[in-house]
């Protein structure tokens, strides 16, 4: 939104209300000023995506890295970047123990089932979810896509495909909030936007790799192996890299999210 305002000429004053836990928001004020165009990443928005396929291995120049890090720079976050085998071999094992532990809670598995449309017709309906064509699946009926999840995901092997997808990545990019407090979630989230943003517009790819963020055990682990700071908090993890674009996903109307 602040990346868009800004192309059409809007100044952005943001307020983060977080004291009482009800009555929670973020109220962005506009005010007409000069075209900025936030370093001509407004374009990128819409052509922007996670591409779930396999990358070639190519390097990433030392200079597109810096201007990806630049663009990821903001208040509260941190940014650490792996970007030769060595580095992102190191990463790997907190990402197959994150995808482990997340393939063996049926929970979980239940959950990613309910947001994959097995075939066309289904992603077309709901509008939204991951559908065959983004994962690189054949399109079946619902009823036998679930079947088939149910008997052949494996936590040992789900692990093993994320490991083949990093080892022909380019690098692994972390963001850390400084601190583990809303704040910094959110302004961690924005560094992740305006990042791949400019990834995007250099011609480079990314995925996320989010396992060993999401799981507490892991993620513990993976902060004493960095040595972060007190307080410091991993919470989004993507491989970078070239590869073809992948189909789009669905996107819901405005109409039907927009209150």
């Amino acid at each position: 939104m602040l990346i868009a305002a800004s192309h059409y000429g809007w100044n952005s004053r943001i307020s983060l209300h977080l004291d009482h836990a009800m009555e929670e928001s973020i109220s962005l004020e506009l005010i007409k000023g000069k075209n900025l165009n936030q370093n001509g990443l407004f374009e990128y928005i819409s052509i922007r995506q996670s591409t779930r396929n396999d990358y070639d291995g190519k390097s990433i120049s030392k200079e597109d890295w810096m201007k990806i890090i630049d663009a990821a720079n903001g208040e509260d976050v941190e940014v650490l970047v792996f970007k030769d085998q060595k580095e992102m071999n190191s990463i790997i094992p907190f990402v197959k123990e994150g995808a482990i532990l997340q393939f063996q809670n049926q929970a979980f598995v239940d959950e990613l089932i309910q947001w994959i449309r097995f075939n066309e017709s289904k992603a077309e309906k709901t509008g939204d979810g991951l559908s065959g064509k983004v994962t690189g699946n054949p399109s079946v009926p619902t009823w036998l896509g679930k079947i088939f999840m149910g008997l052949s995901v494996s936590p040992e092997k789900e692990a093993d495909k994320y490991e083949e997808l990093i080892l022909n990545s380019s690098g692994l990019m972390l963001f850390i909030a400084k601190r583990n407090d809303k704040k910094a979630w959110i302004n961690l989230g924005r560094s992740f936007e305006r990042a791949v943003l400019m990834a995007t517009s250099l011609g480079i790819n990314h995925a996320h790799m989010n396992m060993p963020c999401e799981e507490e055990a892991v993620r513990k682990k993976l902060v004493s192996y960095l040595k972060l700071e007190k307080n410091m908090t991993p919470l989004l993890l993507i491989r970078l890299g070239y590869s073809e674009k992948m189909p789009y996903s669905y996107r819901r109307p405005l109409e039907e999210v927009l209150v």
